[in-house]
């Protein structure tokens, strides 16, 4: 009996050390975990358009390894907006390395139906046009759609999502990729990521999907939560002690945004190391978040807000590069700083 694992846009990148190995090694589990005999990904395999030679080779040596399992019998993998080196339909991919001789992937450039399956499989284009044109090819409505595009739930209440594209454009079951959020929509199901890939995400829940055959064809899509793997948290830094245990939870891969309301006298790399280590997460970010009194209609703590914006002093600048833990080389974050300070005071005489 067929089963296919669905997993949505994974963006592959190197955000710090260890990342990408949670990244692979948490496909990896869920692959093993659903035990599919098909999988499909649904784009955006990279987070970057054209990627680093690290992050190429970790994921065909992970494509390779989960070849090896005897049970799978292909992979399908769209091409995502994030996976084309330019905006072009037909362009060069880094995913083109994981097509060779005895490899499980079948790589999705241009739409493609599989009779067998009773799959629709349509990757990223540019023109929403062609996507409309290419969801009519679908045979029957027994057949399900995979797509790395957006559409416009506009009827839901729900706005933001820069498309064209109807409800009424679907005509079969269709998942997507490509929105980061899971939303279910009758017939359309936005899968979303299966793991957050920003800070903006933090508050995200994160899933894959199974489907399974039955003597009818393909049944309903279930989803399944994935508590494991990487994760963007979010936590104040005067609540850091009483979240303790869910900031370290051994199940995730965490990068930790810690906003501040006050000066701190140690330095911000002294801070970022203390907090994870006390914590045990693999990144700190500090933001650094100005409290107001109402009473009084001012800050209490941060920049005064009668000094311009554009006022930039040479001395924050220097202080800033020295604590920066940064792979930049310290002299190329100065030119660029030194750079918006120049056009800073431009804009100040102008």
């Amino acid at each position: 009996m067929k089963k296919c694992l669905i997993i949505g846009d994974t963006h592959y990148d190197t955000k710090c050390e260890g990342y990408l190995q949670s990244q692979i090694e948490s496909t990896i589990r869920l692959v093993n975990e659903h035990k599919p005999t098909h999988i499909v990904f649904l784009g955006d395999i990279y987070h970057h358009r054209k990627p680093s030679p690290e992050v190429i080779v970790a994921t065909h040596k992970m494509f390779q390894k989960l070849a090896l399992n005897p049970d799978l019998e292909l992979m399908y993998v769209l091409r995502g907006n994030h996976d084309s080196q330019n905006r072009s339909d037909d362009g060069l991919t880094a995913l083109e390395t994981l097509c060779y001789p005895g490899s499980k992937v079948r790589l999705v450039q241009q739409t493609l139906v599989d009779t067998n399956l009773k799959f629709l499989l349509i990757p990223h284009y540019e023109n929403e046009e062609t996507i409309k044109e290419h969801l009519r090819r679908g045979p029957d409505d027994n057949y399900i759609a995979f797509g790395h595009f957006s559409y416009c739930p506009d009827h839901l209440g729900i706005r933001g999502f820069d498309s064209d594209l109807k409800l009424a454009n679907f005509e079969c079951r269709t998942i997507l990729g490509h929105i980061h959020k899971y939303l279910e929509d009758e017939h359309v199901t936005i899968l979303g990521t299966p793991w957050s890939t920003n800070f903006g995400e933090a508050d995200n829940e994160h899933y894959v999907g199974i489907l399974k055959e039955t003597p009818s064809g393909w049944g309903p899509l279930n989803k399944f939560k994935v508590g494991f793997g990487p994760r963007f948290y979010e936590a104040p830094y005067d609540a850091l002690e009483a979240m303790e245990d869910e900031i370290s939870d051994p199940n995730y891969f965490t990068l930790l945004r810690v906003t501040i309301d006050k000066f701190s006298e140690d330095p911000p790399s002294l801070l970022r190391a203390d907090i994870a280590n006390k914590f045990k997460v693999a990144y700190v970010d500090l933001k650094f978040q100005p409290v107001y009194d109402d009473t009084l209609n001012e800050r209490l703590s941060g920049y005064d807000p009668n000094v311009p914006l554009t006022v930039i002093d040479a001395d924050i600048i220097g202080k800033y590069i020295e604590e920066q833990c940064s792979t930049i080389p310290k002299q190329r974050l100065e030119e660029g700083l030194n750079l918006i300070k120049d056009y800073a005071d431009q804009e100040d005489h102008s």
